[in-house]
């Protein structure tokens, strides 16, 4: 095995272990402690756009170049950092909404997709996906507490899905490369 070989090995590994680990865990974390689990992600969140938002400030304030834009953007984001560091678990509670809005609007755009001139040639699996999404989007906007857990669930299992793939490419390029 050449020095080539030997250094693409180890930034394949640089590059793909160390997520491959933190999807896995994470997966395992949204599976087993969702409400937890995503209270953390949201105090990340929230910690980066208060350090972004600080940042701006700090620039525009000591700064060579003054644009005020930069101070309002930074402020806002600070604010919406501290606002969602402090009510984490309200800001947990909008990912089904957002996630029904987001089906219901996806699978209306869908089907007036299929308005416009042009060759579907899959014209009725749109149709039946597209009021799918709409069928899912209204259900979790009626329901959202109750989506809530199996939405968490189903975003862990596929990270921890992506992790064990990354894993298991890791190790075949890997081998690939040493043959």
């Amino acid at each position: 095995m050449n020095e080539t070989t030997n250094e693409l090995i180890k930034r394949l590994h640089r590059a793909k272990l160390v997520p491959a680990v933190i999807s896995i865990a994470f997966g395992i974390a949204l599976i087993i402690a969702r409400q937890s689990a995503m209270e953390v992600i949201v105090k990340i969140a929230a910690a980066m756009l208060i350090a972004c938002g600080v940042g701006c400030v700090l620039v525009y304030l000591f700064g060579p170049v003054k644009d005020s834009s930069q101070f309002v953007v930074g402020g806002f984001a600070a604010l919406i950092g501290f606002l969602a560091w402090f009510n984490s678990g309200f800001v947990v509670g909008l990912f089904p909404i957002i996630t029904g809005i987001v089906l219901l609007m996806n699978g209306l755009s869908n089907l007036a997709t299929l308005s416009a001139p042009g060759f579907y040639p899959n014209r009725g699996l749109i149709v039946v996906f597209s009021v799918l999404m709409i069928a899912a989007g209204i259900l979790i906007l009626i329901h959202p507490a109750a989506i809530e857990g199996a939405l968490m669930v189903v975003i862990g299992i596929s990270y921890l899905v992506s992790g064990i793939f990354d894993l298991i490419l890791l190790y075949q390029a890997k081998n690939i490369l040493m043959s």
